[in-house]
């Protein structure tokens, strides 16, 4: 043991008090203080201190986890044989696999542990593992209801097992699936009926349900809703565009309505209503193609019919409607060809269809046409040949027509021209050879052929033909006699010599075929004869009447008679010369008057009385109003100008 001394006080370093404030008086070695006072000096001014937290916490981070890691078990071989794994191994294997979160996985981890009992030495996480499988099946679960799919994500629900802490989770929202189910397609159905009776209001309270239901995917069908619901409220407007233009009930109005209307989408609600209208419509042009086609208004009643829809119930009809109109256009043109493609057409219209029992027996009728057609058109055939034999043969062809057919009478018609023909032929060889001979435009040509046709008996067929080609013949014989004289005439007319072509031109009698022509040649003649005698009395007139001397005028022109050329010009001018004169009259009258009765209402004196006038006479009147003509610039006489006679 230490004794305890007592300590000399003056032997102890000298300590200042905390008041003084100075640390240095310290009994310390000076460099230690001065080192220890920058080291605090530094780590107070440094300024990473962040990044050094930061590198500190990564490292602390680090080392944990790499001590986690290396206390976990080995990783199990799932790809080994399930037999050669451990059971420890075999729940590894089950729960990476249920990770993925593929219900088959999910179910098969779910099985192997339901297996194992309460005493099982992994029954402990086990159980762990099997609340987590539940939840994550739940999970699947619940896509499935999203995508529709109810009766599936139920059966993933009823996967959990009774013992997990999720069941009762899983049996809840089994019945909300359930409930929410058979709400949501009640709404559905019930919006879909609103839509189809355009009741919006009512489907939009039925959209409103469904989102109130809180799935996603009553409000995925509550959003289609509400776009289907607009869709189909332009798909009703259009139908009724369809309906205004259908009522004008004209075939091409049916025909655009129908067109408007199926360009509707089939999946709207309205279509029910869209083929109902389609299906009137059409039969409304099935009507007015019927009415068409019975009247003969063959193009009008096809393209009635072609107008109606081929997906229509009475789309048959339409076509054998078709068919029959174009089968009957044909037909009425008739003729055998045209009958033997009628009957093609006909032939292709459907045996079940109404229009065919409808038109049987006009179908019969031109099978029996064609027949007979067919029959007139052999006969026709060996008609064409001009020979007695053949002719009798196509006779034979056309005895076969059925009495009961149209073509009866046309063929009795040609039996009797073909008998004719048969009757006729000697006459026709004379007349051919008639026509040989006049063909050779001569004298001696018409003579013989002339000659030849006269030939043809009183009362043969033919008589009229033979006498209508005599008297052609006869005429182009005097024709081809008399045109030498008149062509002698014309050559004396071009010379001058007009009296000597009237001459030679007179020689050709009235009976004759040229006499029309001489005779106007005559005329011409004439009238270029006379009017060199006539034309200097017309001239003298018109110089009396330019004179002023009407009356004169008038009495020279007189001298041309009615049997000249130039007198109906003579008498046109003295029709203007006398109005002229009559007007020159009637104007000096009225100034003699207009003079009289100045004179009344300015009497003069007694004394300077006037003497009474004198009695008018005829011949005094050009001196008391001569009348003179200007030049005319266009040769013809100009209206008189009356010029006062002196005073």
């Amino acid at each position: 043991m230490t004794s305890k001394k007592p300590v000399d006080s003056d032997s102890l370093p000298e300590i200042p008090s905390p008041d003084s404030g100075n640390l240095a008086a310290v009994t310390l070695k000076p460099s230690r203080l001065q080192g220890i006072n920058q080291l605090l000096l530094r780590l107070k001014t440094f300024q990473g201190w962040p990044w050094v937290f930061v590198i500190l916490v990564s490292w602390l981070t680090g080392a944990t986890a790499l001590q986690w890691l290396s206390s976990l078990p080995p990783t199990a071989n799932c790809n080994k044989l399930l037999t050669t794994l451990s059971e420890s191994e075999r729940l590894d294997c089950a729960d990476h696999a249920a990770r993925t979160g593929d219900p088959k996985a999910i179910k098969a981890a779910l099985a192997l542990v339901n297996a194992w009992g309460k005493d099982h030495p992994l029954h402990g996480r086990a159980m762990t593992l099997s609340n987590e499988w539940s939840r994550s099946l739940l999970g699947v679960a619940r896509q499935e209801i999203d995508n529709g799919n109810l009766q599936k994500a139920i059966d993933y629900a009823k996967q959990v097992e009774p013992g997990s802490d999720i069941k009762p989770e899983a049996d809840a929202l089994i019945e909300q699936w359930q409930q929410n189910w058979e709400e949501g397609r009640d709404s559905l159905d019930r919006a879909k009926e609103s839509i189809k009776k355009q009741d919006w209001t009512a489907a939009s309270l039925e959209v409103r349900a469904l989102v109130q239901l809180g799935d996603d995917y009553w409000q995925d069908r509550a959003d289609q809703l509400l776009n289907d619901m607009a869709i189909e409220r332009q798909a009703f407007q259009d139908l009724y565009q369809a309906q205004y233009i259908a009522d004008a009930g004209q075939p091409k109005d049916y025909a655009e309505a129908i067109q408007l209307a199926s360009k509707i989408d089939p999946k709207r609600l309205a279509k029910e209503e869209v083929q109902t209208k389609i299906e009137k419509w059409s039969a409304s042009l099935l009507e007015l193609s019927q009415e068409y086609q019975s009247t003969g208004q063959f193009d009008r009643a096809i393209e009635a019919a072609q107008s109606i829809p081929p997906d229509s119930s009475i789309s048959d009809q339409a076509t054998a409607l078709i068919q029959l109109s174009n089968a009957q256009k044909v037909a009425s043109s008739k003729g055998f060809v045209n009958y033997l493609h009628a009957w093609a057409l006909a032939d292709q219209i459907n045996p079940d269809t109404p229009e065919y029992e409808k038109n049987k027996e006009k179908l019969a009728t031109w099978e029996g046409e064609i027949q007979n057609a067919g029959q007139l058109q052999m006969a026709k055939l060996f008609a064409n040949i001009d020979n007695v034999h053949l002719y009798q043969l196509a006779i034979d062809h056309a005895a076969l027509v059925d009495p009961k057919q149209p073509q009866r009478i046309e063929s009795q018609t040609l039996i009797a021209q073909w008998d004719q023909q048969i009757n006729s032929y000697q006459d026709r060889q004379i007349i051919a050879r008639a026509r040989q001979f006049a063909a050779r435009n001569t004298l001696l040509g018409f003579q013989a052929a002339i000659q030849e046709a006269s030939k043809v008996g009183l009362n043969q067929p033919l008589r009229v033909e033979a006498q209508t080609l005599i008297a052609e013949w006869q005429g182009s014989l005097e024709i081809a006699e008399d045109q030498p004289i008149l062509d002698q005439a014309r050559s004396l007319a071009k010379t001058g010599k007009l009296e000597d072509a009237i001459k030679i031109a007179t020689q050709i009698e009235s009976d004759r075929e040229l006499y029309k022509t001489a005779q106007d040649d005559i005329y011409a003649w004439k009238g270029e004869v006379e009017g060199v005698k006539d034309k200097p009395i017309l001239q003298e007139a018109e110089s009396l009447a330019r004179a002023g001397r009407l009356s004169e005028a008038i009495s020279v022109a007189s001298q041309i008679g009615s049997d000249r050329v130039l007198y109906s010009e003579a008498q046109s001018r003295i029709s203007e010369w006398a109005a002229a004169r009559d007007a020159a009259y009637f104007a000096s009258q009225r100034q003699q008057q207009a003079r009289q009765e100045a004179v009344s209402e300015n009497p003069p004196p007694a004394e300077a009385a006037a003497p009474p006038p004198e009695p008018y006479t005829e011949e005094p009147a050009p001196e008391q109003a001569p009348q003179t003509y200007p030049d005319d610039p266009q040769a013809d006489l100009s209206r008189p100008v009356v010029e006062d006679a002196p005073q």
